[in-house]
Formats: structure tokens, C-alpha cells, sequence
């Protein structure tokens, strides 16, 4: 594992936690009465050395030592520190409400990447104003490409805006987001009474019928069809078409529209058997222009 450069000896002291610290000591000193004095490690032997005297924890912890012996820690454990080094997940970038707090050199330190104040707001104004476009409950097809179209309009705007690690963080928040959409709608049919739609057709794309409480049914049949997406191959298709997709071309835009149709044209078919094709038209045209008005091209 390469070494982790640390040039505040004493403040790197400060940010790692008690616990962790003590039972490292106590890890590192029975290590260096094991060490061979005689083998060609004579540098490993002397941080051992200082290691190993709890007198002087600055000079345990010289920056040659610390590197060396952070460098050692496992993975669980050097998660441990990080976290002591304030260090807050992504979700903070989104979740405004969560309160976040500085660390010693008095930047916001979030999914590895500094932030100040003014550009904590930028980046939080820009994930939150594009993700609130986007559905948060059962998700269609036209849905996960608005997703996918999110993620490339915050990618876009992060590193035109943002230095890279920022704009890292930004974009692996914006992710999260987006998976918290599908945690969010896991959750609500948790708590609905469904059941497996069989038609032969449009149950392939659209397999889940929620029950409908009769105070409110409009027809003898207790489960309703929906347009949740459970057409995982087709799902992937649809984002995957964003992903090729440069939104910032707008003749690469306009003929995505008909890539679109040409997917979900037979899909909508199997959903509305009876239509006509002027209303599956305007059923089309409807996705496509919320889809695309996200990267501010329709």
C-alpha cells in the first residue's frame, strides 16, 4: 500500500482517535521487540525503535514514522482514521438538513475533497436543483433516463465549475441520489400488497400491480396495472443510450429522440393495446421533452 503523506505531525496526531492510536501502540511495540536487528530493514527497525517509546509521541510520530506505520494499517482500520479526519460521506453534498462541520484547517471535508463555505452551497444548490426534477416514488422507464441525464448534466457542470476531487465527490453524490430513488421505491412496495402482472405482453415490461383499497377503487378489480419499470434488459438499454449520448451536442439531442422512440414504442403498445397511434405520439413526445428539457436542450 503506498504511503499516506502526513505534514502536520502534530495535528495528524490530534485527528487520529484515541482508541485507534493506543491499540496501534500497543500492536507496534510488541512488532519491534520482534524485529531483527541484523536484517538489511535498518530503516523499519529505527521507526520500530521510536514506536516504541511512548515518551515522546512527536517523535514517534516523526513524518518518516508516521507514514511508514499509517502505511501498515488495514483497511478497517485506516477507515477509522479517515473518519477522524472529518471526513463526511457524500450524502452531505445533497441531505441539507444534516449538519456538517469543519475540520482543523477549517474547510468541509466531504466524500475526500475540501469544500469552503461558498462552494459547499454551489455544489449542494447544483445536485439538489437537478435531482428535485426528478421523480421521487415509482419510477417508469422515462424516469431512469432522466436519471441517467441527471447524472450527466452534475457531472458536466462539476468539472466546469469545480476542481477534480470536487468534482469526484460531486458526481459519486449525485449516484447516490440516484440509487436512493430506487431504495426509496424498494421501500414503498415493501409496504404495498402487490401482485405479479401475467398478461403475457405487457407484463413484460411492466410486471407489478399494486392493490388498490376498495374506499377508492374505481372498477371491480382489486390490483391496478402501473408503470414501474421491472424490465431490468431494458432499463439498462434506456440508460445506457444517455450514457452515449453528449448532451451538449445539440444535433446528437435531436436524434436521440428517435432512439428513444424506437426503444419504448413497442413497450407503450404492450401497455396501451387499444391506443392510437397519434396518442402513443404524444405519449412519446411527452417523455422525450421531459427527458431532454434536464440537460437544456428541448
Amino acid at each position: 500500500m503506498a504511503g499516506i503523506n502526513i505534514t502536520s505531525v502534530n495535528r495528524q496526531v490530534k485527528d487520529i482517535s484515541q482508541e485507534i492510536y493506543a491499540a496501534k501502540l500497543q500492536r507496534d511495540e510488541v512488532q519491534s521487540k520482534s524485529v531483527n536487528k541484523d536484517e538489511s530493514s535498518g530503516l523499519q527497525n529505527a521507526v520500530a525503535d521510536k514506536l516504541s517509546d511512548k515518551s515522546n509521541i512527536n517523535t514517534a510520530f516523526s513524518d518518516t514514522a508516521a507514514t511508514l506505520s499509517i502505511s501498515a494499517l488495514g483497511a478497517e482500520e485506516l477507515e477509522k482514521v479517515r473518519d477522524s479526519w472529518n471526513n463526511h460521506p457524500v450524502s452531505a453534498l445533497y441531505e441539507k438538513d444534516i449538519p456538517v462541520s469543519k475540520n482543523a484547517e477549517g474547510v468541509y471535508k466531504i466524500g475526500g475533497a475540501s469544500f469552503n463555505d461558498e462552494e459547499l452551497s454551489a455544489a449542494r444548490d447544483l445536485i439538489t436543483g437537478v435531482g428535485s426534477q426528478l421523480k421521487n416514488g415509482y419510477l417508469s422507464y422515462r424516469d431512469y433516463a432522466k436519471m441517467e441525464v441527471a447524472q450527466k448534466v452534475v457531472d458536466n457542470r462539476a468539472y466546469e465549475g469545480f476542481n477534480d476531487d470536487q468534482a469526484k465527490a460531486i458526481s459519486k453524490a449525485m449516484k447516490d441520489y440516484n440509487n436512493n430513488l430506487n431504495r426509496t421505491q424498494e421501500r414503498m412496495l415493501a409496504n404495498k400488497k402487490t401482485k405479479t402482472n401475467d398478461d403475457p405482453e405487457s407484463g413484460k415490461y411492466f410486471g407489478i400491480e399494486v392493490h388498490v383499497p376498495s374506499e377508492v377503487r374505481k372498477s371491480t378489480n382489486e390490483y391496478a396495472s402501473t408503470d414501474i419499470a421491472t424490465n431490468k434488459e431494458l432499463i439498462d438499454k434506456i440508460r445506457d443510450s444517455i450514457k452515449s449520448l453528449d448532451i451538449n451536442d445539440k444535433d446528437a439531442v435531436n436524434k436521440y429522440k428517435s432512439v428513444y422512440e424506437d426503444i419504448m414504442r413497442a413497450v407503450y403498445t404492450a401497455q396501451y393495446p387499444f391506443q392510437r397511434n397519434s396518442d402513443l405520439d404524444d405519449i412519446l413526445s411527452k417523455d422525450i421533452n421531459e427527458i431532454l428539457k434536464l440537460s437544456g436542450r428541448v
